[in-house]
């Protein structure tokens, strides 16, 4: 992480095509980078360093837990999406570089809400860090 903000990675075609979350993150002071698949996920991560993941459950080649052992070890927190009905759900993943899987998901409001509480701590930490993102429901 930079002192400007958070690097954040949109990893599925949702992301790139519907742009409310991504202008979202903008507006909280996150830099968004994108991928469409695994695959540019991965070439981007060797590259560029990234403090938060958010993956579509379902990429064009594999399945966004693929994308999670590719992120084991790096200190950084990534949330899956899953679609339900006209909807999704959030699965913490990893929160800080520790895998979290089987917290309880959160629906898009608790989700915004846990994005938007990171970006105040982006505001009130000194020199840039951050503390991690905290994944409870409400």
């Amino acid at each position: 992480m930079t002192l400007l903000g958070m690097d954040v990675l949109l990893v599925g075609q949702s992301f790139q095509t519907a742009a409310a979350l991504s202008n979202q993150l903008r507006r909280w002071g996150f830099r968004c980078r994108f991928a469409g698949n695994i695959l540019a996920a991965c070439r981007l991560l060797r590259s560029v360093p990234v403090d938060v993941v958010l993956s579509d459950m379902h990429l064009p080649d594999g399945s966004g837990f693929r994308l999670l052992v590719l992120l084991t070890g790096l200190p950084v927190t990534a949330f899956l999406c899953l679609p339900v009905e006209n909807s999704c759900f959030w699965l913490p993943a990893i929160d800080a570089g520790r895998g979290c899987l089987g917290s309880p998901a959160l629906r898009p409001s608790e989700f915004a809400n846990a994005l938007e509480e990171k970006s105040r701590c982006l505001e009130a930490a000194p020199g840039g860090t951050s503390s991690t993102l905290k994944t409870g429901a409400a």
